[in-house]
């Protein structure tokens, strides 16, 4: 086999990827121990994006490969730990995509603040290596070693500015809680264990529970009901939230708007794989667990960010409102509901970072984060001011913007599947949603402040933070005019993921 056989051969294997990311990784740890000082840092600290954009990249060349394979062909690897099924690789992209972008938003962040950038840096791709794994786990130790491997790399990032008491505190309270919910979701994981008779794979789990006939047992509803609580801290779902605003004002802003993509779509992938592939049996049950969860996410997110003042922490109830949105596509479920999903999570990428790094940026020029403090900002920067209020009003679904088409899918969605009364909830929340939105529109534009005098005027992108959020802005622009290309790739990919068909025929499929 010569060089080019073997690039191919490897290239279709599951973990590929990650062995990417992970090569990347190394590498940049490495170095940054081994040259402590010089110009040569300069070089190699874009190792972490290369390694995140080759993950990418692979990532497009599985997903291609797969939309050519039958069910029985699809990979299972690490003696079936990873599945290489197409929801997982476009769950696995999405992750590497929004880190990179997320990476992209912090490289001037951590410079002004004095802090160790290359340490920084293999924390954040180890959060996003944990996440991708995550995404593609089939059985409960994988699961559980990657959602760890995400989760203690965004406790460290969350407290990484030692300085700063607000991130200390933030950096402490994420660790407790989310050491919280990671031992509520193990003990609802070690119910499932123990009624299985001892299987991890997913499959056998759900085969196991048949074959016992355990679907309406006790213990599967005690494994079903800490699992869920669980994974609605994880998602930020309310009434699980309290974490969210604390976390996302005291955090450094690159880390919060991580959080707030990234690790939701960990998440939510998680979530997707646990109720269609374990739970099939309670889909009644799950339903209208999580249309509750989802209609307190929106009520309580949307309202309770009406009266902030910080604009981080805005974001964070704003993120809450968010998490009840995306759960309309995970309740409708199989395809065009997973469809309605993703390709919210695309849109929901470009406009939730496109508003952080306004945030950050003005965070930069200004030290503060306080919503009163944007008044008259479109006379010193008219370019971070439009850019941000693309961002805001895509985020609150105003029409042409890409945010009013992910909305209009991800309701439609639900609306078709039955879900009348939690998609007009969702429609009434995100009417409210426009509000606060449209408030630090009109600070930025109608008010007049002396607090911008000594601001450093600054109108082209010149640093990686504005080439993100210019990117981030023409896509919350335009995109939505392009979805409908993106909405049939998604779908294609769907077709041909097994288990999103009928949980009960795929598992008779497979060896148990």
């Amino acid at each position: 086999m010569d060089f080019r056989d073997l690039i191919l051969s490897l290239r279709t294997e599951i973990i590929f990827p990650e062995i990417l990311l992970l090569i990347s990784l190394l590498i940049t740890v490495f170095l940054d121990l081994l040259f402590e000082k010089g110009s040569f840092r300069n070089i190699y600290q874009w190792l972490p994006f290369i390694g995140i954009l080759t993950s990418f990249t692979a990532l497009v060349f599985q997903w291609e490969a797969g939309l050519n394979e039958s069910f029985e062909d699809q990979q299972i690897s690490f003696l079936g730990s990873l599945r290489g099924d197409e929801l997982g690789i476009l769950f696995r992209g999405f992750i590497a995509l929004s880190g990179f972008f997320s990476l992209l938003l912090s490289s001037e962040y951590i410079e002004k603040s004095g802090t160790a950038k290359l340490e920084f840096y293999s924390l954040f791709v180890s959060a996003i290596l944990g996440g991708m794994f995550l995404a593609g786990s089939n059985d409960l130790i994988t699961l559980f070693v990657s959602l760890e491997t995400l989760g203690l790399s965004s406790y460290l990032l969350t407290g990484y500015m030692k300085r700063d008491i607000r991130s200390n505190e933030a950096g402490l309270k994420y660790l407790l809680i989310g050491a919280a919910s990671s031992a509520i979701l193990l003990y609802g994981i070690s119910w499932l264990y123990g009624i299985s008779g001892g299987h991890l794979e997913f499959h056998s789990l759900l085969a196991s529970c048949l074959a016992f006939d355990l679907t309406s047992s006790v213990s599967c509803w005690v494994a079903f009901f800490f699992i869920t609580v669980g994974l609605a801290f994880k998602l930020s779902a309310a009434p699980f939230h309290q974490w969210t605003p604390d976390v996302y004002q005291g955090a450094p802003t690159p880390m919060v708007a991580f959080l707030s993509v990234t690790s939701k779509a960990a998440g939510l992938a998680l979530t997707a794989r646990f109720l269609t592939l374990i739970f099939p049996y309670l889909d009644t049950e799950w339903h209208f667990f999580f249309e509750i969860l989802a209609c307190l996410s929106m009520g309580i997110g949307n309202l309770v960010a009406l009266t902030q003042t910080s604009f981080k922490r805005m974001l964070g109830y704003s993120s809450v409102g968010q998490a009840g949105y995306l759960m309309i596509g995970l309740i409708t479920g199989e395809e065009e509901g997973y469809a309605s999903l993703l390709i919210y999570l695309f849109v929901y990428l470009l406009m939730n970072l496109g508003a952080f790094a306004g945030a950050i940026l003005f965070g930069l020029r200004t030290g503060t984060d306080q919503i009163k403090d944007f008044s008259g900002l479109y006379k010193k920067d008219p370019a971070l001011t439009a850019g941000l209020s693309v961002a805001l009003l895509s985020l609150g679904g105003i029409p042409p913007l890409a945010g009013f088409f992910g909305k209009i899918y991800i309701f439609w969605a639900g609306w078709k599947a039955g879900y009348f009364f939690l998609v007009t909830f969702a429609l009434v929340t995100s009417v409210i949603s426009i509000y606060y939105y449209l408030r630090v529109v009109k600070i930025m534009f109608v008010k007049d402040s002396l607090s911008l005098i000594n601001y450093p005027i600054s109108f082209l992108p010149k640093k990686p933070i504005e080439f993100g959020m210019s990117f981030c802005t023409f896509g919350s622009l335009f995109v939505g005019i392009f979805l409908n290309p993106i909405l049939e790739g998604v779908e294609r990919s769907l077709e041909v993921t097994p288990y999103l068909q009928n949980s009960f025929d795929y598992v008779q499929t497979l060896s148990f």
